[in-house]
């Protein structure tokens, strides 16, 4: 663990930053005291603006929550940090209601690209060095995404885990907090320091694992592919038993159930500002997919989830004798500014599937963009997948720290 920096340079560090990277929505109000105890004593953390945080509006990246009044209290996630010793510096910038509409947040490597979403700010502030650990959360790929293009460590944990109590909610059959840190060790930490239970019963050593992609049109570009594989074989370098091959599952279908589901449920959460003048402001994306919600019957809904929980049953099964997965989050480096928040189509099973996903940065490609891999596990071997990632993580090449722009 590093050493803590004081609060006034963490602040002063990222209003730096943040005409260039707008990672950025609230900063909190410095501590009467600076915790010196608990695990995560002195790390600075941030929280992605769809979670509360006592003392600060929860606004979900929205116009319709401009006037949102101060949250009374933390959301249990960050209550846990907290108590940790972590100072909470501010809310980082979200998609609108952690949905696909693209931000103004920039990522840190290249002003001129993405860093991905919906958890942009998140990913920006870890990346520039603001702050050890940031909160995102995850219902596609809005974590992992964000992790993988601004070249940090990305952990979605499995889900129900961590608790969404004192989070806005967009389709709770998937949604996920998630953690975004400087190294596999802060992301444990601040894992274990939200989800002690799961550290309880100890798990073996990961000892088999596949690598592959799933089998889609979309295709790695030629320097990712060589970073799974430079991973692959990294694996066996730390004794894992290691096989290769296209992953199995009709990732089509699956990506439109789960958007089914998700406009259903939005619109379950969300629908009533169809009906009144807030509708006049929400973010087109956003907006359509509410109206696409409020057609998706009950019956239609109830059809996807069946549909996507034999697809879940039917991939683990396929799979037994695999202890964990080695595979790419997106087909390639952050894409330039161009009215999305990246592909997400790769990510979109694995959340569906429930169980821990770790992103891990894996040096860069031609361009200068940050690559990533990713371990994937079946649900609840959380501490497992952390463990294999930490040992991987001595072994990827190395990621440099983006430059602050001068002005």
């Amino acid at each position: 663990m590093k050493a803590a920096s004081p609060w006034a340079d963490v602040i002063e560090n990222a209003q730096a930053w943040e005409p260039h990277i707008h990672a950025f929505v609230a900063f909190a109000e410095p501590p009467t005291q600076n915790s010196q105890q608990g695990s995560l004593a002195g790390l600075s953390v941030a929280i992605k603006d769809i979670i509360d945080v006592q003392e600060l509006p929860t606004r979900n990246g929205s116009d319709v929550c401009h006037d949102a009044k101060p949250a009374v209290q933390d959301a249990p996630v960050v209550a846990a940090l907290r108590a940790a010793g972590a100072r909470i510096i501010g809310k980082t910038t979200t998609t609108e209601f952690a949905f696909t509409d693209p931000t103004a947040c920039r990522n840190p490597h290249d002003l001129d690209r993405s860093p991905g979403g919906s958890s942009s700010g998140s990913g920006a502030a870890v990346a520039a060095g603001i702050v050890d650990v940031a909160l995102g959360t995850q219902t596609a790929g809005s974590l992992c995404r964000p992790a993988a293009y601004c070249g940090v460590v990305g952990f979605k944990p499995s889900y129900g885990v961590l608790s969404n109590d004192g989070v806005t909610p967009l389709a709770p059959s998937f949604d996920s907090v998630g953690i975004i840190a400087g190294s596999v060790t802060l992301a444990q930490a601040a894992f274990r320091a939200m989800a002690p239970a799961a550290f309880v019963t100890p798990q073996e050593d990961a000892k088999t694992s596949c690598s592959g992609c799933w089998a889609t049109d979309v295709l790695p570009n030629v320097d990712t592919l060589d970073g799974l594989h430079d991973a692959s074989s990294a694996m066996s370098d730390i004794g894992m038993h290691c096989t290769s091959g296209d992953l199995k599952a009709d990732v089509d279908r699956i990506v439109a159930a789960h958007r089914t589901i998700m406009n259903f449920e939005a619109a379950a959460a969300h629908g009533t500002m169809l009906a009144d003048e807030r509708m006049t402001v929400l973010k087109p994306k956003f907006l359509a997919g509410l109206r696409a919600g409020a057609k998706i019957s009950p019956d239609q809904a109830a059809d996807a989830s069946a549909f996507l929980s034999t697809a879940k049953q039917a991939f683990w099964q396929g799979l037994q004798g695999v202890d964990v997965i080695v595979t790419l989050p997106v087909p390639e480096g952050a894409p330039l500014i161009d009215g999305t928040t990246g592909y997400q189509d790769w990510l979109t099973p694995w959340t569906v599937f429930g169980g821990p996903l770790v992103c891990l940065p894996w040096g860069v490609d031609r361009l200068g963009r940050p690559r990533s891999v990713m371990l994937a596990a079946r649900p609840e071997r959380d501490v497992q997948v952390l463990a294999l990632a930490a040992k991987l993580e001595t072994l990827s090449p190395p990621m440099l720290k983006p430059t602050l722009p001068s002005s």
